[in-house]
């Protein structure tokens, strides 16, 4: 499948990517909750003007945030805010204010659309059984027939918390590298076979690894060109073909 790379700002790159013609947008942008350098808050009004310019009308929009950036990320659009999904995390943070507020072990990724999306269900299976129905057969013919039992299904669909544990313990690629596991979930959830991808901050390539996996193409913006040799090194990308 089909792979672009860019390294460079997110908002210089973006002109380069065709009107209307991404699928899913799906993006761990900055929270700006920390010092690192690389953790400053996009433009939210100019970010949504040049995505709703790239992507088809009926993309969704799924952005990984965390409080208290994103209350500002869903006031930032919430005509378009749709749903929220939950990752409970395996590992705790804040421990140095244990004393003072709950330990946090979860970040939250909300998802936008302007029409409705593609949406695949991740059924989860092999759930015991909750309810049997039974029924009567009647019949004018043959008169009453044996009665049937009606199980329930043991598959179910998925609920908003989701648990996927880090990736750090085998591969540490970023500071804040989500689960491969866990961005493949999201992609395959709101895009099928084929669909374009974009990543406007994609870091390590994580959301790129999970589109190959899954047989989407992809593009991807990263302006640390460190960051960004890590994340052609995981896409098997040669430099040559660098599309900035």
């Amino acid at each position: 499948m089909s792979i672009f790379l860019y390294n460079e700002n997110c908002f210089d790159a973006f002109p380069k990517i065709e009107s209307g013609s991404v699928d899913l947008v799906c993006a761990d942008i900055p929270y700006g909750t920390t010092q690192c350098r690389w953790d400053s808050v996009l433009d939210l009004q100019l970010m949504w003007k040049e995505l709703y310019r790239v992507a088809k009308p009926n993309a969704a929009f799924v952005l990984f945030s965390a409080q208290p950036f994103t209350s500002v990320l869903v006031n930032s659009n919430l005509r378009a805010w749709r749903s929220e999904w939950i990752w409970e995390k395996g590992n705790a943070t804040g421990f140095l204010n244990a004393k003072k507020q709950p330990l946090r072990a979860h970040e939250n990724i909300e998802v936008f659309y302007r029409h409705q999306p593609t949406y695949n269900p991740q059924f989860t299976h092999n759930h015991q059984r909750r309810t049997s129905k039974r029924k009567s057969v009647n019949s004018q013919c043959y008169g009453e027939a044996q009665s049937l039992t009606q199980y329930d299904s043991t598959s179910r669909y998925p609920r908003d918390v989701q648990f996927f544990s880090s990736d750090k313990q085998t591969a540490s690629y970023h500071p804040t590298q989500k689960p491969l596991a866990l961005v493949q979930y999201l992609i395959e959830t709101y895009s099928n076979p084929g669909d374009l991808v974009l990543d406007f901050t994609m870091g390590s390539g994580t959301a790129g690894v999970a589109c190959q996996k899954s047989s989407r193409r992809f593009i991807g913006i990263e302006k640390d060109g460190s960051i960004f040799q890590i994340a052609c090194e995981r896409l098997n990308f040669n430099k040559s073909e660098y599309a900035a």
